[in-house]
């Protein structure tokens, strides 16, 4: 009886976490420039883009113009994400008067925005198992 509790519980914590994200960020003169991601459930829809502090989140210093990040674990579902270049070292998204931003950002799908961010609809994929693949190019 303990072996097939074991068995229940080993099978039942892989159904949880299904597969992993690999990010693709291109830019220009990204060398040397730490790349923000931000990882938005459909329970964070209305966080996205601008608001990711219950995003899950990843930093990396990029070593050229093409930077890649691995994010594990996480469940089978749909996500977006957004990205930016900080420029200016200062750890956020510097933005104008209006909220527009001053560095370059980038989301999933390439999502744009009519009059405003882009919508999380727009950006959204799913993540199942293995790895999953997103290309961002950064504006």
């Amino acid at each position: 009886m303990k072996y097939l509790c074991l068995i229940f519980c080993v099978c039942a914590s892989q159904a949880v976490w299904a597969g992993d994200l690999k990010l693709e960020i291109k830019g220009t003169g990204l060398t040397g420039k730490t790349m923000y991601a931000a990882v938005y459930t459909t329970a964070q829809a209305q966080d996205f883009p601008m608001r990711d502090q219950n995003a899950r989140g990843g930093n990396v210093i990029a070593t050229g113009d093409i930077v890649e990040i691995l994010m594990q674990n996480f469940a089978d579902g749909e996500y977006a994400v957004a990205v930016y270049e900080d420029i200016n070292g200062n750890g956020k998204l510097d933005t104008n008067f209006l909220g527009i931003p001053k560095e370059p950002v980038g989301t999933s799908r390439d999502a744009k925005g009519n009059f405003g961010p882009p919508k999380f609809a727009n950006a959204a994929f799913k993540i199942g198992d293995g790895i999953t693949p997103i290309s961002i190019q950064l504006h």
